[in-house]
């Protein structure tokens, strides 16, 4: 998430550029005049008209200038399009931003860009739009989160089939078929931590993330106790495996934030409400 995480950051900042003027058309001139060669002052002066869209109102009217970004012949371009939405949208998830149908359908077209940067931040946009995936996208995002080179895309692919609703049978199978493969840390890791945000009402994929709590990989555990306490009540033969968690004994900071979570977790599921 590299390009989009420094975008966010300047998005974030209330630094005195943030007073420029400018909008997308200017950001996208620069970009298009001096490419991958930006000067300190061009670097600086995009960021500051980027800070200008942090509330995502003002992309009201300028979606045709997005559009030729993200279609634009030359990839870098359509890079920096992408980017840019995406930290738009990150910013404003809490409240997300409706995509044109003819932006979204030329974002879900960057899917199978040759820069995994690129196909990230596409698919992160439509995880982030309002109205969530679109289920006809499933089979598309399958694909992306079985058989991507980059692992993450395949971990934003992976969360974005999971704020899907009502699973079609395909997609329960990789989630089982995923927390299954225990000789794959890092994918089981991935699908837990996309079940941390979007509660599975499936009992047997319930239960293999209460299994999941017994692996010996200390973030597929943290992500099992996370997914455990998201789904709550239904999750309660995972009780006393998260009171083996919280009373172990430990002498590192990582095995106490474990113990921390493990707690919250057992509230969680138990009905208690907590600070955290």
């Amino acid at each position: 998430m590299g390009r989009t995480i420094l975008l966010i950051g300047f998005l974030l900042s209330t630094s005195a550029v943030a007073q420029a003027q400018g909008n997308l058309a200017d950001f996208f001139a620069i970009i298009r005049t001096e490419g991958r060669s930006l000067s300190p002052s061009s670097r600086t002066r995009i960021f500051a008209i980027l800070d200008t869209y942090s509330t995502g109102e003002r992309l009201a009217g300028e979606w045709q200038t997005l559009n030729d970004a993200i279609s634009d012949r030359d990839a870098y371009v359509r890079d920096q399009a992408c980017a840019a939405l995406s930290a738009i949208m990150y910013i404003n998830m809490s409240r997300p931003i409706r995509l044109p149908d003819t932006t979204r359908d030329l974002v879900i077209q960057r899917f199978n860009e040759v820069a995994p940067n690129l196909r990230e931040n596409a698919v992160r946009i439509i995880a982030l739009m309002a109205g969530g995936v679109p289920p006809t996208l499933a089979p598309e995002l399958l694909r992306i989160a079985r058989t991507d080179s980059e692992y993450g895309v395949r971990d934003v692919a992976v969360g974005a089939l999971a704020s899907i609703p009502n699973p079609s049978r395909e997609v329960t199978e990789f989630w089982l078929e995923s927390l299954k493969n225990v000789g794959d840390s890092r994918m089981r890791g991935m699908v837990l931590h996309a079940f941390r945000f979007n509660a599975t009402t499936n009992s047997e994929i319930i239960f293999l993330i209460i299994d999941a709590l017994k692996d010996p990989d200390y973030y597929v555990r943290q992500e099992a106790i996370a997914a455990v306490r998201k789904i709550g009540p239904p999750a309660s033969t995972a009780i006393p495996l998260l009171q083996e968690i919280r009373d172990a004994k430990t002498q590192d900071e990582r095995g106490e934030a474990m113990q921390q979570n493990a707690a919250d977790a057992i509230r969680a599921i138990s009905g208690v409400p907590t600070n955290r």
